[in-house]
């Protein structure tokens, strides 16, 4: 029972006669009548009889023509709705850490629902490490993550951009190891954070080995508190360009020998539809101008 035997049957139902079906379909006579003999096998009942000259339905064939409009129907639709999905549409649910959010992703986003207005994105942020079990347990399709490179069993991840990381202080500063004075708090962002910990090994190196502490996981509040002469901190440079060239904020940048990368990542076994596929093509168009 072949889709292309059914085709064959409306046609010779339509024009009446097994000649002209024939040059329509393409095929020789034989082979229609292989089909339709296929056909009658199956049910074991005859599909057409002769009445004169004419080629008719029987009562049972009538009954089959009215199902095989409905299956070649649906099979259409089936086929066209490939053709369909090369246009991106539908949900994609994205995480992010903050920072990549606000200053490396909104450019990409932004044209990227200029040409797929029919997407709707849900976009959340985190840390890196829940925006990876959030992956693995499928509540997100993609996330975009801000960390060394590493290898997971059950994720992909594609490389953006090795990012520079800095010390932060604000603008009158006083000395080159970039550490508080009495008066300033160390600004951390939060423990799960992929970089806190080698900021902490750096005030380590120093004998350094601060008891005045502010905690958050929003980058723009670190931000504020350091330009105002709160504290320190450690951050992307992406995250501080304006403030620099504005003279808001100064700037040590610090080699730990760990090197972080701007990535994305998605489930091994997630099926890459039109929508994700074209974010990620958009997204590595981008960080190369990064």
């Amino acid at each position: 029972m072949e889709i292309k035997n059914f085709r064959t049957f409306k046609k010779i139902a339509e024009l009446g006669n097994f000649t002209k079906a024939a040059q329509d379909l393409g095929y020789a006579q034989s082979t229609l009548t292989f089909q339709i003999q296929a056909i009658e096998s199956y049910y074991q009942k005859p599909l057409f009889e002769r009445v004169g000259k004419r080629m008719e339905l029987t009562q049972f064939g009538q009954q089959l023509l009215e199902q095989v409009d409905l299956l070649l129907s649906n099979y259409q639709k089936l086929e066209q709705l490939g053709l369909q999905e090369t246009n991106p549409e539908g949900v994609l649910r994205i995480g992010a850490p903050e920072s990549l959010m606000i200053y490396r992703l909104y450019p990409i986003i932004k044209q990227y629902k200029q040409l797929y207005p029919k997407v709707e994105i849900i976009f959340m942020d985190g840390q890196c490490k829940f925006l990876r079990q959030r992956l693995n347990s499928g509540d997100f399709d993609i996330t975009f993550l801000l960390q060394p490179e590493y290898s997971y069993g059950n994720i992909k991840t594609i490389l953006l951009k090795k990012e520079t990381m800095c010390l932060v202080g604000p603008s009158d500063l006083v000395g080159e190891d970039f550490l508080p004075d009495a008066s300033q708090m160390v600004l951390f962002t939060e423990k799960e954070c992929t970089y806190r910990e080698v900021f902490s090994d750096y005030m380590r190196s120093l004998n350094f080995f601060p008891t005045n502490i502010l905690e958050t996981e929003s980058v723009e509040a670190i931000k504020k508190y350091v330009i105002n002469g709160l504290g320190i901190s450690y951050l992307p440079l992406y995250a501080v360009e304006e403030e620099l060239a504005n003279e808001r904020m100064r700037i040590k940048q610090y080699d730990s020998g760990i090197q972080l990368y701007s990535q994305i990542a998605y489930h091994k076994n997630k099926w890459l539809n039109p929508a994700l596929t074209a974010l990620i093509e958009l997204s590595i168009e981008h960080s190369k101008g990064w």
